[in-house]
């Protein structure tokens, strides 16, 4: 009897805003038996390669390592009126120059947001440094974002977790929140399409737009994320049936920052492969 493959075809590493390397998440898409994973970092894609290179060196490892599938992945962040929007790139080329000139643009912004984020914080009396959010970040090597600022102020007993940080600070109605830059969905769907990948719209139950889609179609959207932890059973339904109707991939994953309480982890959303092939059709 043949043993259900699954996938994840949504998670973050340390090169944006989640806790692990990229080296330790395909240890533990293994360790999960998950047979294809895709790191989709906010606004940069620096953890691709260092990820199908821990692959394939695990792989030489040991014989009897399951194939573990590398899917280059990243996920941009858009706007539609006063909607946030994410859509979630997939086998796009890592290098290609028009993305990574766009990525630049964000990260740049980001750190800029950081900035004014610190400077609000020093403002509200709350004594924190920009280079102890760096310190999070790598340095400010990778994409910065308040996940980031968060921690910090976890760290210096400024807050007590990182939800406290948010409501108390960085939340969208908080007193230290800053608006980040954000390009047109189209534009995002555009840099993704030109870079030779597939663009996803990611967990639209969270956008509660749904009147939305049918324009992002027109503007080239290959994919919904239907199965995401966010959506129950029935909104899972309703946007694989959204999906079939409009022609597009349905594709899934635990959108997985590092262990949480109320999350599942790595692997958890138990998406099976056939959506990986869905998706690899609407690229044929």
């Amino acid at each position: 009897m043949s043993v259900e493959c699954y996938i994840d075809l949504h998670a973050h590493s340390d090169c944006s805003d989640g806790v692990d390397t990229p080296e330790e998440l395909v240890s533990k898409a293994r360790a999960a038996g998950l047979c294809a994973l895709a790191i989709t970092d906010h606004d940069a894609v620096d953890g691709v390669e260092r990820a199908r290179s821990e692959s394939a060196s695990e792989s030489a490892r040991s014989e009897s390592a399951r194939d573990l599938e590398i899917v280059p992945g990243v996920e941009l962040s858009a706007r539609e009126g006063d909607s946030d929007v994410h859509i979630l790139g997939y086998f796009f080329d890592p290098g290609n120059r028009s993305l990574l000139s766009y990525l630049e643009t964000f990260r740049s912004q980001r750190l800029h947001r950081a900035k004014g984020i610190v400077r609000k914080l020093n403002d509200l009396g709350v004594p924190l440094e920009l280079e102890s959010v760096l310190a999070h970040a790598q340095g400010g090597k990778t994409s910065v974002g308040r996940p980031h600022i968060a921690r910090a102020l976890v760290e210096s007993n400024q807050a007590d977790s990182i939800q406290d940080a948010f409501t108390r600070y960085l939340g969208n109605h908080a007193p230290a929140y800053m608006p980040k830059v954000f390009f047109a969905v189209e534009d995002a769907i555009q840099v993704i399409h030109e870079a030779g990948g597939a663009a996803v719209l990611a967990h639209p139950g969270s956008l509660r737009r749904d009147e939305l889609i049918p324009g992002f179609v027109k503007s080239g959207l290959d994919g919904l994320e239907v199965i995401h932890p966010d959506h129950s059973g029935t909104a899972r339904r309703y946007y694989g049936q959204l999906a079939a109707k409009y022609g597009l991939a349905a594709t899934g994953g635990s959108d997985y920052h590092g262990p949480r309480p109320d999350r599942c982890g790595l692997g958890g959303m138990k998406v099976p492969l056939h959506h990986l092939t869905d998706l690899k059709r609407k690229l044929a």
